[in-house]
């Protein structure tokens, strides 16, 4: 089928338009050296993705070391979305007019309204799923300009579908004043001839392999504003390939970690790991490169120390122990809970006076197993525990916070605070945490302050739809704390 872009203007083929860019090359070294003056020289590097951004900043910064610096100034590296939303932020400090930028978990909640108003919003089994995925999708079909054709060439009930989503999520943008993350660039290159915006003297792209029609239309925004541009790659390195048959994954995955072991005894100090599926197995590839690198990490009593290796994809925030015990209070809160869940929370470290009180909460525990429902409230919990002053008192004050609560239907933002509320009122996070423990805790109030975001662009919500949202929120969002450099990435 013929393509045409926003703009009516038909397009070539999707692969000729897949092209490196051919702005004048620079050096790596060269480049450094002229980082190396500073912010005077008003050098910004771009790059694909955020992840290559952090390792070329560590390299310059292991270059400033190795010459003996002590201090130097902080390069500006980062990823290419990262640069629009500043010069977006600068345009929106100057007070230009402008649409406001929606957060991710805006962008979600709109698509889910589209969603479940058309006429497929019945028939959907996973409505919050199909909303990631016609995220994902409306990206793309801005980066290649093909967010015009949508609706003009016949297709199957899924592309028909999402034709009208799109155009009902479009409305809806347009009439409250918002835009999203897909169209920012097209937003922000108009606005590049005004001083307000902070724009680089030289901007060096890193690593580009293939870039996108929005992004070359970008660059060429920067340059025709006097902005002088650069490419600059990796440089290239001979190697060589071999290859290993083995009878299983587990296997494999075991080799792998012991093959990595070896290089690093061998003082190599940037070795890679790919494993397909990391998602699905990134338990397994931690467990099995953690008993490779520290066979005693997991025994009691030993010191937690940081292993030489890091696992590039995070885990979701609710599966993180401190999201997840505020999570069960909440859901205490609520209404009642499976046993299963009270008895986590006795036991929990997170609840104020669970060091003091250890000893009788352990044998708290082992009390209710005997007598305990198989679902419990937070007025039975009470009732129950007993020879635990300081847990009996958080209880009650959760409990009184809850009857002073007003009831019905809240903003998202008032569902924030109250969220707030309860979880202060058992103490929580419980006792001093340890740099996992905090990065995780600052990670949860960012999730926290996103959801009540939602107020600009959903309805007001019972407790039970607002903690519903909450969950997902945490579940759909990946974390990973930050660690020291390892030498092994997988």
């Amino acid at each position: 089928h013929r393509l045409t872009s926003s703009r009516g203007e038909p397009l070539a083929p999707l692969h000729s338009r897949m092209a490196t860019l051919t702005h004048a090359a620079i050096a790596k070294t060269d480049l450094f050296e002229r980082l190396a003056a500073g912010h005077a020289a008003g050098i910004t590097i771009v790059t694909p993705n955020r992840r290559l951004a952090q390792a070329l900043a560590g390299e310059f910064d292991a270059g400033r070391i190795a010459v003996g610096k002590a201090v130097w100034e902080t390069a500006d590296v980062l990823p290419f979305h990262a640069l629009v939303e500043r010069l977006y932020e600068d345009a929106l400090v100057s007070e230009l007019a402008l649409p406001l930028l929606l957060t991710a978990a805006q962008e979600q909640a709109l698509w889910e309204s589209a969603i479940r108003e058309s006429r497929w919003g019945e028939a959907l089994l996973a409505v919050p799923q199909a909303a990631a995925d016609c995220r994902r999708a409306w990206t793309l079909a801005h980066a290649w300009r093909i967010a015009g054709a949508l609706g003009s060439f016949p297709g199957n009930d899924d592309a028909r579908a999402f034709a009208e989503w799109s155009r009902d999520y479009a409305k809806r943008c347009e009439r409250e004043g918002n835009t999203d993350a897909a169209r920012l660039p097209d937003r922000v290159a108009p606005l590049l001839n005004e001083a307000a915006l902070r724009k680089p003297k030289l901007l060096v792209a890193y690593a580009f392999d293939v870039v996108t029609p929005q992004e070359r239309d970008f660059f060429a925004a920067c340059a025709a504003q006097g902005i002088e541009l650069r490419s600059c790659a990796p440089e290239r390195r001979e190697s060589k390939a071999g290859r290993r048959v083995f009878r299983s994954t587990r296997e494999e995955l075991d080799a792998a970690a012991q093959w990595a072991r070896a290089q690093l005894e061998l003082g190599v100090t940037r070795i890679g790991v790919v494993v397909p599926d990391l998602g699905q197995r990134r338990r397994e590839v931690v467990r099995v490169f953690s008993r490779v690198m520290h066979p005693a990490f997991n025994l009691p009593g030993n010191e937690r120390k940081a292993l030489p290796f890091n696992v590039s994809l995070g885990v979701p925030l609710s599966d993180c122990p401190l999201a997840r015990a505020a999570l069960s209070i909440l859901e205490l809160a609520a209404g009642e809970v499976s046993f299963e869940q009270a008895s986590k929370l006795l036991r929990s470290p997170f609840i104020a006076g669970a060091e003091s009180e250890m000893a009788q909460r352990a044998r708290l525990d082992a009390a209710l197993r005997k007598q305990a429902p198989a679902r419990v409230t937070l007025g039975k919990l009470i009732g129950l525990v007993e020879r635990c002053p300081v847990l009996r008192q958080r209880l009650e004050a959760l409990f009184a916070q809850v009857r002073e609560a007003p009831a019905g239907e809240r903003s998202p933002h008032d569902w924030g605070r109250q969220f707030t509320a309860l979880l202060e009122a058992v103490g929580f996070p419980g006792r001093s945490l340890d740099s996992d423990e905090f990065q995780t805790r600052a990670k949860f109030n960012e999730t926290l302050a996103e959801f009540a975001k939602l107020e600009r662009v959903a309805p007001r919500m019972s407790f039970a739809r607002a903690l519903a949202q909450l969950r997902r929120h945490c579940a759909d969002t990946l974390f990973q704390p930050e660690s020291p450099g390892a030498p092994i990435q997988v």
